[in-house]
């Protein structure tokens, strides 16, 4: 039902919407050419993290355009970082969730561009122009 409501919210964009960890390694060992890869930290048979390890060794050019998301970012966090600690990897985006859909582009986006890493948890506020993303903590 979660990723059926994501899936609507990213309706203006081309996605590839999977149940596992595993179905998106089949999908990556035929095309890796992904904007960025949007990941609930907490999976089963095989968490978020992990997913993450696996790309970093097998697609490192995936590893730069994830994007993760935690109903609790604060034990996500710990479990991240000591994935990202074992691997000598850079710190994909993390998202709260729920999010605001400007959040979750501008992650997704920031993702996309191959920017610097950021970590922490975002929130973007503002009724009006401009928009602001704050990184809090993070």
């Amino acid at each position: 039902m979660l990723r059926r409501s994501v899936a609507r919210t990213l309706a203006d964009f081309e996605i590839v919407s999977v149940s596992s960890g595993a179905e998106a390694l089949a999908i990556f060992a035929e095309d890796t050419d992904f904007d960025a890869i949007l990941s609930d930290v907490m999976m089963p048979n095989m968490s978020g993290p992990e997913l993450f390890a696996r790309c970093y060794h097998d697609y490192p050019q995936l590893a730069q355009r994830f994007v993760f998301t935690s109903g609790n970012p604060e034990s996500a966090r710990t479990e991240l970082s000591r994935v990202i600690e074992e691997l000598g990897a850079p710190r994909p985006i993390l998202l709260a969730k729920p999010s605001p859909r400007e959040s979750l582009l501008l992650a997704l986006f920031a993702a996309a561009a191959h920017g610097e890493p950021a970590s922490g948890t975002f929130s973007v506020g503002g009724e009006g122009d401009p928009v602001e993303v704050t990184n809090y903590r993070g």
